[in-house]
């Protein structure tokens, strides 16, 4: 991972609801970012949002798997695959496939996005393992 800026940096991320802190990394054609929540009760607001996203995930990315729990370092951790459409800009109407995941007693999460199509080659294989080494 390189590139990387935070929320705190000028042209830096924004952060969003209930979150203290957020950076942007570049990983090759993955975005990542790694969020600091304000409390856990924030990141299960925003884990929430993000498991409502899944439910359309199948449909926008073949083969996106249900909301569930993994096991990383001897710890469960959320696992989430959800998929959205850019809604403006010069990328509108492309697809988003993303990867959220947190550990449940911690109040932080990690995502990785990439365009489905022109980054992915539209499956799921990038982002799960570009996750599988990370964590």
């Amino acid at each position: 991972m390189s590139d990387c800026i935070a929320d705190t940096s000028t042209g830096g991320p924004q952060t969003g609801t209930g979150e203290q802190s957020r950076t942007r990394c570049a990983a090759g054609i993955v975005t990542t970012y790694w969020i600091s929540y304000r409390t856990i009760g924030d990141r299960d607001a925003a884990q929430a949002r993000y498991a409502a996203q899944a439910a359309n995930a199948p449909q926008l990315t073949p083969g996106a798997t249900p909301p569930t729990t993994r096991n990383i370092r001897s710890n469960d951790a959320y696992y989430i695959e959800y998929a959205y459409k850019v809604p403006s800009g010069p990328q509108a109407g492309q697809t988003i496939a993303a990867v959220w995941w947190s550990e449940p007693t911690k109040p932080i999460a990690g995502v990785f996005l990439a365009y489905w199509t022109n980054g992915l080659g539209s499956t799921w294989a990038p982002l799960r393992n570009l996750w599988n080494r990370a964590v």
